[in-house]
This record gives C-alpha cells, structure tokens and sequence, in this order.
C-alpha cells in the first residue's frame, strides 16, 4: 500500500506543476483542470493513508492483546513502544519490523532462529564486558551452513539483542560488549519465547 501512496503522491505532485506551469502560461481552462485532478488525486491518497494508519494502528492492539497472556511480552512491548523499528516471532523466524521517519511505511526483515542462536553463540563463548567484538567478527557465526548470508540478517539480530539489554556499544569501543556473556546460553530459550508473535500487516 506505501508504493501506491508513493505513487499517488507523486502524481499530484506532477499535476499541480502542471497547473502552476499552464496559469504562468495563461492557459486557465488546463490550470483549472489539472488542480481539480490533483485535488482528486490527493484525497485518493489520503484515503489510502489512512486506511494504512488504521490497519498498523490495528495490528500493535492485537500485539497488545498478545502480550497480556505473558508479562514478560509486556515488558518487551513497553520497551519497544514508540521505536521505529520492534521485534517479533514468525515461527522459527526473527522478524524485524521498520516505520520509515519518511513516509511511515512499514517494511519487515528477517533472520532464522538458527542464526540467532549462533550468533548468541558466538557472543557467550566470545564476548565478556570488558571484551567488544567488533561486528565483522560477530558476523562470521551467520554462516551456519557454510553460506554466505546478507549483512542484514546479521543487523536484525544485533538490533534485537541491543533492544532487549544483550549487548551494548559503549563509546569509544569499536565493537559490541556483552555484559553478561557467560549466562546467554541458558537465557537464549527464554529470550527467544518472550518475543511477541508476529501479526501479518
């Protein structure tokens, strides 16, 4: 539905130059018309927007009403409330879902639980507070069947575990620290029910 907005917008975006172009030009009949167009345009892509605004509004209520069955969904929830992007569980997948600041299109990611876990691997054998692993090398645990997956994957993951408390970039520090390193194995289980179930938009 944003492309279309998108599209919608930029239409009336070409109208209205067009009128502005023909009233310069004297040519009052064209500018009359072509403002009219844009002016139907535009109320077509409000509609649209708001009817986009509605359904997003509809599925964080029904994330709302996810959560209440574990209070621990409720405590993700009220972290992530009011982000731009927020996390949720699709299947055996980690879904990252993203508001543009732009346009307030939404857009998901996603990376396996597989690479989660690997990754989450990684950081208790190899992280510690006073130990940041720089992202290039954290990344290396993403190939966990001997592919070379996309670095976004890779993003999704860490943007969960720094919005959940997991690790930390602290300034100056080339890289991300894991406070608590040495319990992330036992923990990964709970980590990973206590994300929200995924709602399709």
């Amino acid at each position: 539905m944003a492309w279309a907005e998108a599209a919608l917008r930029d239409c009336e975006e070409t109208l209205r130059a067009k009128a502005e172009t023909a009233l310069s030009e004297g040519r009052y009949d064209d500018a009359v018309n072509l403002a009219s167009f844009a002016r139907a345009v535009n109320e077509t892509a409000t509609r649209a927007e708001n009817a986009r605004l509605s359904r997003a509004s509809a599925d964080r209520q029904a994330l709302s009403y996810a959560q209440l069955e574990d209070p621990r969904l409720t405590a993700y929830l009220a972290r992530s409330t009011g982000q731009s992007a927020w996390y949720t569980r699709d299947r055996d997948g980690l879904v990252k879902t993203v508001t543009s600041k732009k346009s307030g299109s939404r857009y998901t990611v996603r990376a396996s639980r597989q690479q989660v876990a690997a990754i989450v691997s990684y950081l208790a054998a190899n992280g510690g507070p006073d130990n940041p692993i720089p992202t290039r090398e954290i990344f290396t645990a993403l190939s966990v069947d001997g592919s070379a997956p996309p670095a976004y994957q890779g993003h999704v993951v860490l943007g969960w575990l720094r919005q959940i408390g997991i690790i930390v970039k602290r300034r100056g520090d080339t890289g991300y620290v894991a406070p608590e390193a040495d319990l992330l194995a036992e923990q990964f289980d709970d980590l990973w029910r206590s994300l929200p179930p995924h709602v399709s938009g």
